[in-house]
């Protein structure tokens, strides 16, 4: 059991508390099945909490654990030689995270807002995928997730206008929200910015024209409402202007 406590180093003001991860894990109020891969998960996984900005680990830091977000939401960002900041994906409630390829980490990872994260040890993940072909198509899956959404953030960077890149951004968040038009926006405008590779009072601008067309409805800073899908995608993919 002394696996579990098996965590990379991280400074204590970063962290509110760390537990033996519950189990079954509580996600959307219902239990997760008890199965013989989330049984394995469950012995090593540790639950930790960070606040607001704080680092789960630092580009450079060892790949030894996986993580997945609980509640809140993630980022992984670099900050470039000229002191711009470049965000490499966003992390939401189920989202695995940290699976590098290399033995070290590209990217930082930092909390958005408050968040609760479980790690698993990377050597226990290998060693259990020895024996459970559940947990070989789990790391694989994860593994060929990160590979597609690296690809996709590359294409969407060539995309001309910033009003393709961004409709592209909403469409993306909606996918990855089982197809819920209603999205929540932990981001901040400047996250979105960093991602997209356009500046924060460029991605206002294009929200704001977005709600005078009724493409999305806003309310307040964290929640936008997708409207007019087929209009969204035709600018998404370079067919269409506003």
């Amino acid at each position: 059991m002394t696996a579990m406590l098996q965590i990379a180093p991280i400074a204590n003001d970063k962290i509110s508390a760390r537990t033996r991860a519950p189990w079954p894990v509580l996600e959307g109020g219902k239990s997760m099945p008890a199965d013989p891969l989330a049984a394995a998960l469950q012995s090593i996984g540790a639950v930790l909490k960070f606040k607001r900005n704080a680092a789960v680990f630092n580009e450079g830091d060892p790949a030894r654990h996986v993580y997945k977000v609980i509640s809140g939401a993630i980022r992984t960002c670099r900050v470039l030689m000229d002191g711009r900041r470049q965000i490499a994906d966003f992390y939401l409630p189920g989202d695995f995270f940290g699976l590098d390829w290399q033995s070290e980490h590209g990217f930082t990872a930092e909390a958005i807002a408050d968040a609760v994260v479980v790690s698993y040890p990377r050597s226990q993940l290998d060693l259990i995928a020895e024996t459970q072909i559940g947990m070989q198509r789990l790391l694989m899956s994860l593994l060929s997730k990160s590979l597609c959404a690296t690809q996709n953030h590359v294409v969407m960077l060539g995309r001309q206008t910033a009003q393709e890149r961004l409709a592209w951004f909403l469409l993306n968040l909606m996918e990855r929200s089982d197809d819920n038009a209603d999205l929540d926006l932990p981001m901040s405008r400047l996250d979105i910015a960093d991602y997209l590779g356009l500046t924060i009072e460029t991605v206002s601008r294009g929200i704001s024209q977005f709600k005078r067309q009724h493409l999305i409805d806003v309310c307040g800073a964290h929640k936008v409402t997708l409207k007019k899908l087929e209009a969204l995608e035709a600018l998404a993919n370079g067919e269409s202007e506003i």
